[in-house]
């Protein structure tokens, strides 16, 4: 559980560091402006501009921080702090990274972690109907003749990997099930689906991704585990995946 909130504090000291930098650079080239020649009408106009972007900024990350404990029931508030997550702290997060010379895949992870985090908080006391559980190709076995593209009813119940224990599980809380073996693909199944809230389990690569890619539909990210190496008969754990369900059921 300590290693769980170090990881979500990452991404979160990421951006708030970058915010502080800006403001810095705001503030040390506003005033330095100031008090050597003084500020004309149009450097006014374009600090008080940049000034308001700041102060939004600020503001938007603060109401994102929030929502990890308080959900935020104005839906147009709640759009706007999700749209700012994913395609501006985001972005702040991952240059602030790359800087400080973070693994690309830890501050990822925070970030799928901060995610989840607002997720359950907007689905306390929600119960959600339609619950769609989105799971990688790369779970399957390898020499499992069977090749799940969609519906996980197309299992065979052999029990070489995880898929079959998620089948039975999926069917246990009524949850529809799919494989994704690609990124249109899980489009097309959301599209098709239309569900209330997604569990999706992949890498950290596709799980940003997807997350970003379908920000206005809540999704609890699950990485899976690669014991044999990236995209080839990975795990995940089952108990994780129930735990997200029951919490949006």
């Amino acid at each position: 559980m300590k290693d769980y909130y170090l990881s979500v504090i990452k991404f979160p000291i990421l951006v708030s560091s970058s915010l502080f930098i800006l403001a810095i650079a705001f503030f040390a080239t506003a005033l330095g402006s100031y008090y050597k020649l003084g500020l004309s009408l149009s450097e006014t106009i374009i600090f008080t501009a940049l000034f308001i972007i700041l102060v939004i900024l600020v503001a938007s990350w603060i109401l994102n921080l929030i929502s990890t404990h308080h959900p935020i029931r104005p839906k147009w508030m709640l759009t706007f702090s999700k749209w700012m997550l994913n395609h501006v702290y985001y972005y702040l997060a991952r240059a602030m990274g790359y800087v400080s010379l973070q693994k690309k895949e830890s501050w990822q992870e925070s970030f799928l972690n901060l995610n989840n985090e607002i997720v359950l908080s907007q689905a306390r006391d929600v119960s959600h109907k339609n619950i769609l559980l989105l799971l990688p190709h790369c779970l399957q076995n390898s020499e499992c003749k069977i090749r799940i593209t969609g519906d996980i009813n197309e299992c065979a119940d052999c029990g070489k990997c995880d898929i079959a224990s998620i089948k039975k599980m999926a069917a246990k809380y009524n949850v529809k099930a799919a494989v994704a073996t690609g990124g249109s693909l899980a489009r097309k199944l959301i599209k098709d689906q239309s569900p209330n809230v997604i569990v999706a389990v992949a890498c950290h690569r596709d799980l940003t991704d997807g997350v970003r890619d379908a920000w206005q539909v809540p999704v609890y990210a699950v990485l899976n585990e690669r014991p044999n190496g990236p995209c080839f008969e990975t795990k995940v754990s089952i108990k994780t995946i129930e735990f997200a369900i029951k919490k949006f059921q």
